[in-house]
C-alpha cells in the first residue's frame, strides 16, 4: 500500500472550506472534520482523526455563524457546518467592526452581517453599555483591539 498524503486544509475567513486550494462542498465531510477540530492553545488548528493530527491552516477564526434563530426563548446558532448550537454565554467581542463569540475556545467564531444584525435587534443600551438581551441571557457587547 503506498503512503497516503493527506491534503493541505484551509479554513478562510468566511469558514469555508478548502483541500488543496479547493472548495469543499460536501457538507458532512466539512461537518466531520469541524467536528473533530482542536486547538493547540497557540492559534495554531489540526483535525484530530484516528490517532493522526491533521493541520488545518485557518485564515481568521475556525468557526462562521451564516444565521441564528431563536427558539424556546434561546437563541440557537448554526455554523457553517452545519451543526447547532445555543448561543453560549459570554461577550460579544467587536474587533474592526466584526463580531466574535467563543464558541469552544476565546474567540473563535465570526459572526456574519446578517446574524449579528438578528442580534441587534435585541440590542438595548445601558449606563453606556451596549447588550443583547434574549429571553434571560445578556451578551455584553465589548470593542477590542
Amino acid at each position: 500500500m503506498e503512503n497516503f498524503r493527506a491534503p493541505e486544509l484551509f479554513i478562510d475567513k468566511d469558514g469555508l472550506w478548502y483541500a488543496d486550494g479547493v472548495l469543499m462542498i460536501n457538507n458532512e465531510i466539512i461537518k466531520l472534520f469541524a467536528s473533530h477540530l482542536k486547538n493547540d492553545g497557540h492559534k495554531e488548528y489540526h483535525i484530530d482523526w484516528q490517532g493522526h493530527l491533521y493541520p488545518v491552516r485557518v485564515e481568521d477564526v475556525p468557526f462562521f455563524v451564516p444565521s441564528l434563530t431563536g427558539e424556546d426563548g434561546q437563541l440557537i446558532i448554526q455554523l457553517y457546518d452545519g451543526r447547532r448550537f445555543p448561543m453560549p454565554l459570554g461577550s460579544i467581542l467587536m474587533k474592526s467592526n466584526i463580531p466574535y463569540i467563543s464558541l469552544f475556545w476565546q474567540r473563535d467564531t465570526k459572526l456574519s452581517r446578517p446574524a449579528y444584525a438578528e442580534l441587534c435587534k435585541s440590542l438595548i443600551e445601558r449606563e453606556g453599555q451596549f447588550f443583547i438581551k434574549y429571553g434571560d441571557n445578556e451578551w455584553l457587547v465589548e470593542e477590542i483591539v
